[in-house]
């Protein structure tokens, strides 16, 4: 993750934009955060999340339209979850275009597929670029407001740790003072 969060803060959105080109959820989910943290502008995360998801889904459904023998292509068909994208294209070619990035392990090999079936071109263009803007825009807030979320954790662990500390103060002078008497007592007597 520390590698993550050096690449995207040294490129910024180039990064995001190389990144979201493959599986980018990682990525857009720390672009995001940093972009709570103000190193990036959370706009300028969600267009490149937008693009590269975008850009890359179209050349991996070009790679399967226009270039089913090639080596990747066939290496990516003999991946176990092929065929269930296969048949989920299927039933419901929509349904599927519009939520297999939301899916993990589904994101390189649904375009493929979808490249490969029946599906027409300009219909996965226009779905494709429906989801990637709901994706991009989900991903890129839900990194924002994680950090967010994680400030106000952190914040309420700084401050229950100082009243931890306190406690801890509290009573280790009242066990002091408890074996205090109670030695006072011992040798008096009581």
């Amino acid at each position: 993750m520390e590698q993550i969060t050096a690449l995207v803060t040294q490129y910024g959105p180039l990064a995001v934009l190389a990144g979201t080109f493959f599986e980018g959820e990682t990525i857009v989910l720390v672009a995001g955060f940093l972009a709570h943290q103000a190193v990036l502008n959370p706009v300028t995360v969600g267009l490149c999340a937008f693009a590269g998801a975008v850009l890359g889904d179209q050349l991996w459904f070009y790679l399967g339209r226009r270039h089913a023998g090639h080596a990747l292509v066939r290496r990516l068909t003999r991946q176990a979850v092929f065929e269930k994208a296969l048949g989920a294209i299927e039933r419901h070619p929509r349904k599927f275009i519009l939520s297999y990035r939301f899916i993990y392990g589904l994101r390189t090999v649904s375009p493929v597929a979808l490249g490969l079936s029946n599906v027409p071109a300009g219909l996965f263009l226009i779905l494709n670029v429906a989801a990637a803007a709901v994706w991009a825009a989900a991903f890129t807030a839900l990194g924002y407001f994680c950090g967010q979320a994680v400030e106000t954790l952190w914040g309420d662990i700084q401050a229950a740790e100082h009243r931890l500390f306190v406690a801890l103060l509290v009573a280790g002078a009242g066990f002091v003072v408890f074996q205090a008497i109670r030695r006072r007592r011992r040798n008096s007597g009581v």
